[in-house]
């Protein structure tokens, strides 16, 4: 069984999909797939030919941060770097995920990411998961964990889809605002729900 888990940044869709993987599922994380084709030749010409020469560093590596700060300077910009990457981070997800299946031999396999609806991907999973957070504890994670500014992640949660949409799509949705041990909670119950509907996936049509 595939199961999307999504959300907004800072709603703490990471820390769910690393519960249930210690539970017992196979989680794929969508950002670890981004670094990796992010570290790809042609992908970083590509990348500096539109964004700038001087986003790699002195070690060798793509500042990721600071390309998600020119790419917000403007639609344009952000379809640029959508234009770059998405194509090649589509294959490769599309690969890393067709492995977890075959790895999960009938198990629960959870893809962690942000823009399984924006992209348009929902279609391809057994269950979507939607972590759920006010805006304000979205903010405040996200600015302990990178040290952005607080106007740039607001700029950054805007152009991300109403999560209200969201979780109105969703076949689970689970509730961020009181903890990790609340949390945690959750996420047992959601891996029950989940290890039965596999069992039972025979019978079951989305």
């Amino acid at each position: 069984m595939l199961v999307g888990i999504t959300g907004g940044m800072g709603a703490g869709k990471s820390a769910l999909a690393q519960m249930l993987a210690e539970l017992g599922a196979l989680r794929v994380d969508a950002d670890e797939v981004a670094r990796e084709v992010a570290a790809i030749p042609a992908v970083i010409e590509h990348l500096q030919a539109a964004f700038g020469h001087d986003l790699l560093g002195p070690d060798g590596y793509l500042n990721r941060q600071e390309l998600g700060r020119r790419a917000l300077r403007s639609d344009e910009a952000r379809q640029r770097l959508e234009a770059i990457m998405r194509p090649p981070l589509s294959e490769a997800i599309e690969r890393r995920l067709a492995q977890a299946v075959e790895e999960a031999a009938g198990g629960v396999v959870v893809f962690d990411a942000p823009l399984i609806y924006e992209w348009g991907n929902e279609g391809n999973f057994d269950r979507i998961v939607v972590v759920d957070a006010e805006e304000e504890q979205c903010v405040s994670r996200v600015q302990q964990r990178s040290g952005l500014p607080v106007c740039e992640i607001r700029q950054r949660l805007a152009r991300q889809m109403d999560p209200q949409e969201k979780k109105a799509r969703a076949d689970f949705v689970i509730d961020n605002n009181k903890g990790l041990a609340a949390l945690a909670a959750q996420a047992k119950t959601l891996w029950a729900e989940l290890v039965s509907a596999a069992q039972g996936r025979g019978n079951y049509d989305k």
